[in-house]
Formats: C-alpha cells, structure tokens, sequence
C-alpha cells in the first residue's frame, strides 16, 4: 500500500483546494523505441525528470468478475489526429513479424502541487490485452498484469526453436530480413546460427530451468 506524502495528505481532506490529481499514463509499446507518456490534463506535466504531453483520455469503471478472473477496464483516447492509431499500427506490424509481445502500461496519479515528489499518490502496473480504432478515438482494454498467467520457470531450452525474439540484442541478427521461424534451419539461412537461441542436442522433449 502506497503511503501519501504530507502534501498530497493536506490537499485531499481540504474542503476546497486550487490543487489537482493528474492522472500520467506511461506506455511502452514492443517495436516502438520511444515510450508514450501522457497526461489527462490541460497542460503538460512535467514530473520525476519526464516531461507527459496533454492528451485527452478516460477511464472506464473496473469491470468486476466473481469467478476470480482479472478485472479489466478500459481506456478511450482521442485520435482526431490519428497519432494513437498509429502507434496502434506499427504495433500490429511488430506483432505479425515477432509474435505476440503484450504492451505494458503504467498509470501513476500525482498532485499539481507535489510534483517535485517522484513517488505518486497512486501507481499501478497494467497490461494492454485488446485495442480498437476509429477515426475519432481508440479503445484499450486493460487489466492488472496477471501473475498466475506468467510461465515459471521462465526460460525452456527447447531443441528446435530459439528462444531469442527475432532481431532483438539476444538474438543479434540486424540483416534486411523480416521474418524467423525460430528454426535452426531459418537461423543458418540467415547467417546466423552462432546466435542460435535453441538447444537441439537435449532431446525432444525439451527442460525447463
């Protein structure tokens, strides 16, 4: 449980106060190299050495679940000028060529007058599961990263597919090639079977560490 600062404690019991609660949304989308941050605000927020442009955005009520499943809510903002569904598209083309990679979402919410403070009154690490496009404004739906859903271990040496995402540091390939199998045939095609991510001296049925 987060603790509030002395600042954040005062503004919130006043009656009235000039102070807001801004909400920061910090977006990290697989494939993009420059991270989103925005915020709900009329003005941008600069906080904890990070400048997060306005945007308009809302929040949906949390959805509630009774059979334990992780409770989702979504996100609207707007794409008049269509910078959202842009990223959104360059996403969908990092996933057709890697894989699937979730984007990951953190929502923070800070006082206007306790932006020198690098802790949030609030923060919580989300995970992008299902987006929608429209002219006008696109939908996330997001939830709470789900724990139970995590491999564990993490890592499986498998004897015929590379563990390494394609193209990334691990994998090392950086040719004018797009597409991997994560086949140690793919990998000697490309040159690059010194890097291979695979194990196909343990057998078939693979071990987990």
């Amino acid at each position: 449980m987060q603790t509030l600062s002395p600042v954040v404690k005062v503004e919130k019991n006043k009656l009235t106060t000039d102070s807001v609660f801004i909400i920061l949304l910090e977006i990290t989308i697989p494939g993009i190299a420059e991270t989103i941050r925005i915020a709900n605000n009329n003005e941008d927020v600069v906080w904890n050495s990070q400048t997060w442009q306005k945007f308009p955005f809302t929040i949906e009520e949390i959805s509630e679940s009774a059979n334990a499943e992780t409770s989702q809510f979504q996100i609207k903002a707007s794409n008049v000028n269509n910078i959202i569904g842009e990223y959104v598209r360059a996403y969908d083309v990092y996933i057709k060529q890697n894989g699937f990679d979730p984007i990951n979402v953190t929502l923070s919410v800070v006082n206007s007058k306790d932006l020198d403070n690098t802790t949030p009154a609030y923060s919580h690490d989300l995970t992008l599961s299902s987006q929608n496009i429209t002219n006008m404004e696109v939908s996330f739906t997001v939830s709470a990263r789900d724990l139970f859903s995590k491999r564990i271990p993490f890592t499986r040496m498998l004897p015929n597919s590379c563990r390494f995402k394609f193209r990334s540091e691990l994998c090392g390939y950086s040719g004018a090639e797009t597409v991997c199998d994560k086949t140690l045939k793919r990998c000697t095609q490309l040159g690059n079977a010194p890097r291979y991510g695979g194990f196909p001296s343990i057998g078939n049925k693979g071990v987990s560490v």
